[in-house]
């Protein structure tokens, strides 16, 4: 899927994620992009946190 980077003002993949994640960007408060690449970044903590992913590989429905 893509999503249009104000900051290279081109269209990119958003399963790469930020192109540019540790450099400024004026529209990161708006970019879809990275706001969906930190959410996915929180939801994996969250999962290993609590151990579902140990569970997932076992089969266990957790």
């Amino acid at each position: 899927m893509e999503y249009y980077c104000e900051k290279d003002n081109r269209q990119a993949d958003i399963s790469k994620g930020c192109r540019h994640p540790n450099d400024f960007c004026q529209h990161r408060q708006a970019c879809l992009i990275y706001f969906l690449e930190q959410e996915e970044k929180r939801n994996s903590k969250i999962r290993t946190e609590k151990g579902v992913e140990t569970d997932e590989r076992r089969g266990n429905d957790g």
